[in-house]
């Protein structure tokens, strides 16, 4: 009983702390005046070094039980490195001309995000190169190719937005209005791009959550929020995709499920739950 409580209790700080963590460091964010770019990248390098030496030492005390799909979990679990930082940068993309002031500010978001889909694709590597999932080898070839997919929208997506900055300055070199530039640089096939995307990745999460349940490697509050969160991003990719972005009067909320930080912190919250189901 003792056990069950303490793991529960684990579980739920291990769920929140990102937030917590990242609004502590949040004071320091670069976007807030007067505030150290290098400071923030300081304090976010000792806290992520932090996280990985305790996973190493966790890799070590359970190294005689530890299966594939718990290296898996290791992985998802280092996500909480980059999203701490997204979160500690507290304010959304400046796409404003102020951003060439600072536009180390727009690079570090999206290096953070680069890490994240590493991350997501290490984790995928060691799932698909194993047989944790105990799949027939035709779903296997499916999966693997839609984590593939998902993966490289991901790369593409972050490649194109961590050179806003540099497309910005050549388009306003050019004498062009910088309130067009937006328009133009995310356009309606950038859009849809993002839209494909997010589909594929959030129905990758409700299926992985789904097969991991399956296999009891998992609780099942994990495949509940997962289907919850999912099911509101694709949702949103939908309602993206057939508005265009223009989104109606009273959906504007459903975007915030559209940012690829969301997915990032669904495999996160996967990475809680399977480790907090080993046993000893």
């Amino acid at each position: 009983m003792k056990r069950k409580v303490l793991t529960t209790l684990t579980a739920f700080i291990l769920f929140i702390l990102p937030f917590l963590i990242g609004n502590a460091i949040g004071k320091h964010s670069p976007y807030v005046e007067g505030n150290s770019f290098q400071t923030f990248v300081i304090i976010w390098i000792a806290i992520s070094l932090a996280f990985i030496s305790m996973v190493l030492l966790l890799v070590k005390y359970y190294f005689q039980s530890f299966e594939r799909v718990m290296i898996v979990a290791v992985f998802y679990f280092l996500l909480i490195c980059p999203i701490i930082g997204i979160i500690g940068l507290v304010e959304p993309p400046d796409l404003s001309l102020k951003m060439l002031d600072h536009p180390e500010r727009e690079h570090l978001r999206y290096i953070f995000l680069f890490i994240a889909a590493i991350l997501f694709g290490a984790a995928a590597l060691v799932l698909f190169t194993s047989n944790s999932l105990k799949i027939i080898k035709s779903t296997k070839w499916i999966v693997t190719i839609l984590f593939i997919l998902a993966f490289v929208e991901f790369m593409w997506e972050f490649t194109h937005h961590f050179l806003y900055p540099e497309g910005l300055k050549e388009w306003i070199t050019q004498g062009k209005s910088a309130e067009e530039f937006g328009k133009n640089y995310d356009n309606i096939t950038v859009i849809n791009i993002g839209v494909i995307g997010r589909l594929i990745q959030f129905s990758l999460i409700v299926w992985l959550s789904l097969q991991l349940y399956k296999l009891r490697q998992i609780k099942l509050w994990y495949p509940i929020l997962s289907l919850v969160f999912s099911l509101l991003g694709i949702a949103s990719a939908l309602v993206i995709y057939f508005t265009q972005m223009n989104i109606p009067k009273g959906f504007e909320n459903l975007f915030l499920f559209f940012i690829p930080g969301i997915p990032f912190l669904l495999f996160y919250w996967l990475g809680v739950a399977l480790l907090t189901k080993i046993e000893n």
